[in-house]
């Protein structure tokens, strides 16, 4: 997953953007009707030391590998959680997709970074796999109107999964 440094210049460019044109405007229910998403549970293993837990954030992909996440991103075709917790044993976590499309989700990936350059300093660290294959990214339909469970990650700190 060449770029994935890319991911962080989207979280700042994206904390940039004003996240509201409308100003104070009344929640859309149909939107609320119309969420899809993931959930499931993050388990964690082998932390390493917390000065090297820069951020941690679960990302789901629609297209994988990206060739850029920042373009992914910003294209729609991505979605990425609040930054996780570190040093915990699991985290129970929803990633709501909208405003993604419901379709297939190609790759959900834990990203790590570990320096302090936003741009190059991210590793893979964990990666959703469909239960009995790890031979691949687990794909996953996303139905609308639906939360698909279970969409548990195993991160372990000292056996990272390959790096694209």
């Amino acid at each position: 997953m060449k770029g994935f440094g890319i991911c962080g210049i989207t979280f700042i460019v994206s904390s940039l953007i004003p996240g509201c044109n409308e100003g104070i405007a009344p929640v859309d229910e149909q939107s609320i009707s119309e969420a899809h998403g993931i959930q499931g549970t993050i388990h964690f293993t082998n932390w390493p030391p917390s000065d090297s837990i820069i951020d941690l954030r679960l990302v789901a992909f629609l297209n994988y590998p990206p060739i850029d996440i920042y373009t992914e991103v910003i294209q729609g075709r991505a979605k990425y959680t609040d930054k996780l917790p570190a040093a915990v044993d699991s985290f129970s976590y929803t990633l709501i997709l909208n405003p993604l499309p419901s379709d297939t989700i190609r790759c959900i990936a834990i990203g790590h970074q570990f320096g302090p350059d936003i741009e190059k300093d991210w590793r893979l660290v964990g990666i959703y796999y469909n239960p009995g294959d790890s031979s691949a990214p687990g794909k996953i339909f996303i139905p609308p109107d639906s939360l698909v469970a279970n969409i548990n990650v195993s991160v372990d700190f000292k056996k990272l999964p390959p790096q694209p």
